[in-house]
Formats: C-alpha cells, structure tokens, sequence
C-alpha cells in the first residue's frame, strides 16, 4: 500500500481496518471510517445516558437524606412585655382639637361619606 492509501485508512486502534476514513464537516478527515464512527457514538451516548442517570441518583439520594434528617424545632424567643392596661381604661381623655368653624356636617357631606363607610 501506498502511504497516501495508508493515511486514508481507518485508524481503529484494535484490530485493522481497511475502510476509508470519513470526512468532516469542514473537509478534514476523521480518524476513523463511517462504521467505527458510528459504533463510537453509539457507545458514546449509551455512556453518556448512563453517566446522567447515575448522577440523578445521586443527587435525589442525597435530597432524600437531607429531608428525611430529623429537624430540631427552633425555639422561639419568648419575650415578656407588662401592660399598664390602665391607661386603656383611663377616662382623663381630652378631645381632639378641632380647627373648624363647623360643628356639623351637611347633608351632601353625610351623604358623601356614608358611601364610603
């Protein structure tokens, strides 16, 4: 053989093969032909799935033990405020100013406000 026919040739690296290389998109050769090409990618993507699932497992196995970890409750603060309740009931209340001249509300007034409230 010729080594342009040998460096067209199939570079399978276990046992030989005599099938042409195929070309690349961009017109350089593949080391490989059609055949083993498509057996690479098979066995690529057989891979490349069972990589994925695995890592699925993985990662679900380890949500799984985070989640079913017994949590311990958080203890709130408990904080004690005394109220004068008192003052609530104290009866020294003073009118709010009022800075009007008005000591009533008109008719078209009430009627105003009594839609709203």
């Amino acid at each position: 053989m010729s080594p342009a026919t040998i460096d067209m040739q199939c570079k399978y690296s276990y046992k030989e093969c005599t099938n042409l290389r195929t070309y690349k998109r961009d017109g350089d050769l593949h080391r490989l032909c059609e055949y083993h090409r498509n057996k690479a990618n098979a066995l690529q993507k057989v891979y490349a799935t069972k990589r994925r699932q695995e890592m699925r497992a993985l990662k679900r196995a380890e949500m799984e033990k985070k989640m079913s970890q017994a949590r311990e409750p958080v203890a709130k603060p408990e904080i004690k405020v005394e109220y004068d309740l008192a003052c609530l009931l104290d009866d020294d209340f003073e009118p709010l100013e009022v800075y009007t001249d008005v000591d009533g509300l008109s008719d078209e007034e009430y009627a105003y406000l009594s839609t709203f409230f």
